[in-house]
């Protein structure tokens, strides 16, 4: 694939030539592999981003069920303890 590219860019290329050979490159899945292992091993390595992470979710969790708490008046009324 490099070579190909390459190849095309000792050649005139128009715009869209490039958009398409980007989006080509964007979408393949060597490309999304990469990401993901970059992705992960950053997770993995940084004791700060996982704390950071850590503490995003304690607060979507507790803001979840104070707002559930709050509003048990809307949502209570429609559980019914029998087989739909």
């Amino acid at each position: 694939m490099k070579y190909l590219i390459r190849q095309k860019l000792d050649e005139e290329l128009t715009k869209s030539d490039v958009k398409k050979e980007i989006s080509t490159f964007l979408d393949s899945s060597e490309f999304q592999s990469k990401v993901a292992k970059i992705v992960a091993d950053r997770i993995k390595n940084e004791k700060g981003l996982e704390d950071k992470v850590v503490d995003i979710t304690k607060n979507v969790i507790t803001q979840l069920y104070k707002t559930l708490w709050t509003k048990r008046g809307f949502w209570t009324t429609q559980l019914k303890n029998k087989v739909s």
